[in-house]
C-alpha cells in the first residue's frame, strides 16, 4: 500500500469516527460526460499521470468530498472522461491552451484531475509527475508531487473539521455532489447501474453550448461522426447496447421529456 493510499484510509476512518461519512462519495470510473465541440476527439493524458496517482485511483477510486454545496475545502477527483473534457481548458501562461488536431485526441500539457469548482476550472492538474494549482483555468503555481499534495490536503482537512465552528458551516443535504461532477454528467442513475461495456464506451456524445438548446453530435472511437452536430436534441443520455434515450427538439418537448430511444445513427427505435 502506498503512502497516499494509507493516509487516505486513515482519513476515511477519521470521517466515520466523527459522524461525517455522509460527506464522502465515490464517482464511478466510467462516469459519462459529453465532450466539448472544441475537442471532439478526446484528449491524450496518460503521459501526464504519475505512478503514485495511478496507484491511488486504482486502489481508492475517485473520491468526491464536500461538506456543503461548492465546498472549496472539499475536492472531487475526476474519472477519465470528465478529466479529458476539462484538461484542454487549462491555460498555460507560457504556451496558451492546447490546440486540437483534426481527427486526433488533443495532446494536453496538464491533466486536470481534481477540482473544487468545475464550471470555472478551479482545482489541480498533473504534469511532469507534479501537481499544479489552477485558478479560473490558469495554471498558477507548483504545489509538490501528487503524494505531497494529497498529504497536505488531508492535513488541512483534518484541521478544518476539528475547528469548533465547523459543523455550523456544513449542509448535509447539498454534500452529495458538492462540485457538480455528477450534475454535469450525462448520467441519471449513478449508483444503481451496471458498468458500461467496451462498445458503449466507444460512443461519445459531443456538446456545443453556444445556443439553446445545445447542439449534440455522436462520435465513435475511430473518430467517425455517427450523428452530425445539430440542435436536434434537447437532452441526451449515454448509449447502452446500441441505443440511447434522448429528448427530441420538437414541438411540445421540454427538458422533462418525452424521452425517445434512438440507435447509433440517430434513428428512433421501436417506432
Amino acid at each position: 500500500m502506498t503512502e497516499a493510499v494509507s493516509r487516505w484510509r486513515e482519513f476515511e476512518a477519521a470521517l466515520e469516527a466523527k459522524g461525517l461519512g455522509w460527506a464522502l462519495e465515490y464517482a464511478p470510473a466510467d462516469l459519462r460526460w459529453a465532450r466539448s465541440a472544441d475537442h471532439p476527439y478526446g484528449a491524450r493524458l496518460e503521459h501526464l499521470l504519475p505512478a503514485d496517482y495511478r496507484a491511488f485511483v486504482k486502489e481508492v477510486g475517485y473520491p468526491v468530498l464536500g461538506f456543503k454545496y461548492y465546498d472549496r475545502r472539499g475536492i472531487s477527483f475526476l474519472p477519465p472522461e470528465p478529466m479529458a473534457v476539462l484538461s484542454p481548458m487549462v491555460y498555460d501562461p507560457d504556451s496558451g491552451f492546447p490546440q486540437e488536431a483534426e481527427g486526433e485526441p488533443t495532446t494536453c500539457r496538464y491533466a486536470f484531475f481534481a477540482g473544487y469548482d468545475l464550471s470555472d476550472v478551479n482545482g489541480y492538474t498533473l504534469a511532469e509527475d507534479e501537481v499544479w494549482l489552477v485558478e479560473d483555468s490558469v495554471v498558477r503555481e507548483h504545489v509538490g508531487s501528487f503524494t505531497e499534495w494529497l498529504l497536505g490536503e488531508l492535513s488541512e482537512l483534518e484541521r478544518h473539521i476539528a475547528d469548533p465552528g465547523f459543523r455550523e458551516d456544513t449542509d448535509r443535504d447539498d454534500a452529495g455532489d458538492p462540485h457538480r461532477l455528477f450534475g454535469y454528467s450525462l448520467e441519471y442513475d449513478l449508483f444503481d447501474r451496471s458498468p458500461y461495456s467496451a462498445a458503449d464506451l466507444e460512443l461519445n456524445w459531443v456538446e456545443k453550448q453556444a445556443s439553446s438548446p445545445y447542439s449534440y453530435g455522436l462520435i465513435d472511437a475511430e473518430g467517425r461522426w455517427r450523428i452530425p452536430m445539430a440542435q436536434r436534441f434537447i437532452c441526451v443520455r449515454p448509449f447502452r447496447d446500441g441505443t440511447a434515450e434522448v429528448i427530441l427538439n420538437t414541438e411540445g418537448s421540454s427538458y422533462s421529456g418525452p424521452w425517445t430511444r434512438i440507435d447509433t445513427e440517430g434513428r428512433p427505435v421501436g417506432q
